[in-house]
């Protein structure tokens, strides 16, 4: 075999898991090579090693848009080199249940960073004290039957409009960077259980799910230039596709069903030149999303052969997210509830302190329902017209820090629940 040949494996094989040992093998079979295939690919027979240093495209995740945890903060911190870890532990604690998941790391501060001098390489501490946590905003876009999508794009194959009630959109950079790029959904990995059906069998309550070793990140406790080749256990990886949440990419390449790729560009979004858009597209049978919940999308670059990933902390990494609501609904998570006899307001009946997009308001109900501490309550927008075009996330209002602790008027908890079973 030649090198034109082995480089042919290199490019059909390039940034799939396992090419690595693969493609050392076919090295040894040449005495003395040497070559550098491509920018970036480098393979050498004596050692059987083969290496993959990132070119530009290779990093796009680096290349950031609108972080949606700087939407939380009014007037907002210098959100280019403000740490969110204190947020993050407060307001996206459910992240907790899939132990030591972290939102990306970019570097917002080039010019702050210091070369190591003869290396020519970043100094580890540097990153870690420069990188910023940084979650891109998840773009989506729902509709009720009869009412046509604004961002309008091809759908994924056999595409039928009138099947489908929305979608979720994200920003993405070439394909075969990342092994694995999957959806977190928030009740999917907490559950719930709507108090107003408890055991009414035609509704879907979800337990929480045991979390496998599989499903886990892999973390690093001190950021590394490279990412592991090891399970959340420290063991050798035995399935490169391991990331928790319904997976649209797997071994670098798109499963078709309801994802397209690339798809046609959000104008209401910040440009996101020179990524493509990805869309997951929610069928109108879908039990997803539920009004409120986190939506998120985790992404864990492949790990063999070696890719360059800046020091992440948690593989897969949560890339991108958005709380996704309707035009008139959300939901949210009773933490407190204050008695009628106990109100200083002079309010009838009781007042529930609830975690609505991670922050917590205090919200009448409509009426006299029990309700208890960690339900997951549907809430009425009373502020909210009929709709007669689509709900989009720039529509969307966010609660601020400022709105902590506060009472809100134009928000009633309801005792009805989301998807009939069929």
């Amino acid at each position: 075999m030649d090198k034109e040949q082995i480089a042919r494996q290199l490019a059909s094989m390039k940034g799939l898991s396992g090419s690595g040992n693969i493609l050392s093998y076919l090295v040894e079979k040449i005495e003395g090579l040497v070559a550098t295939m491509e920018p970036g690919d480098f393979v050498r027979s004596k050692t059987g090693s083969v290496s993959a240093v990132p070119v530009a495209a290779d990093v796009w995740y680096l290349h950031y848009h609108e972080n949606l945890l700087q939407g939380y903060f009014s007037p907002g911190p210098d959100f280019l080199h403000y740490n969110y870890s204190d947020y993050l532990e407060s307001n996206f604690d459910f992240l907790s249940r899939l132990t030591g998941l972290k939102p990306l790391k970019v570097l917002t501060d080039l010019e702050a960073l210091e070369i190591e001098e003869g290396f020519g390489s970043i100094i580890p501490s540097q990153y870690e004290n420069n990188g910023m946590y940084w979650v891109n905003t998840l773009a989506f876009e729902l509709w009720n039957t009869g009412i046509g999508m604004r961002y309008a794009s091809n759908g994924p194959v056999n595409f039928i409009p009138n099947d489908y009630a929305g979608y979720i959109a994200f920003p993405v950079g070439q394909l075969g960077v990342m092994e694995v790029i999957s959806i977190l959904q928030e009740t999917a990995l907490s559950g719930y259980q709507f108090s107003a059906v408890d055991g009414n069998p035609l509704y879907l309550p979800k337990a929480a799910p045991e979390i496998t070793d599989e499903e886990k990140p892999s973390l690093q406790s001190t950021p590394e230039m490279f990412p592991d080749m090891k399970d959340s256990n420290g063991n050798k990886i035995a399935d490169q596709n391991y990331s928790f949440g319904r997976h649209i990419v797997e071994s670098a390449y798109v499963i078709k069903d309801k994802c397209e790729y690339p798809a046609s560009n959000m104008t209401a979004y910040t440009d996101v030149a020179p990524k493509k858009w990805m869309r997951y597209w929610v069928h109108k049978n879908d039990t997803m999303p539920v009004p409120g919940e986190f939506i998120g999308i985790l992404t864990r670059p492949v790990s063999c052969p070696p890719h360059v990933w800046w020091f992440q902390e948690s593989s897969p990494f949560l890339y991108a997210g958005n709380w996704v609501e309707t035009n008139q609904l959300t939901s949210g998570i009773i933490t407190a509830i204050t008695t009628e006899e106990d109100r200083t307001d002079g309010g009838i009946g009781c007042l529930y302190t609830v975690k609505v997009q991670g922050c917590t308001i205090q919200v009448e109900a409509t009426d006299f329902f029990e309700y208890h501490v960690g339900d997951r309550v549907a809430i009425i927008k009373t502020d909210r017209e009929k709709a007669t075009e689509s709900f989009a996330w720039h529509d969307q209002a966010r609660l601020k820090e400022t709105d902590e602790g506060t009472k809100k008027a134009n928000l009633l908890i309801a005792p009805f629940t989301f998807y009939k079973a069929i």
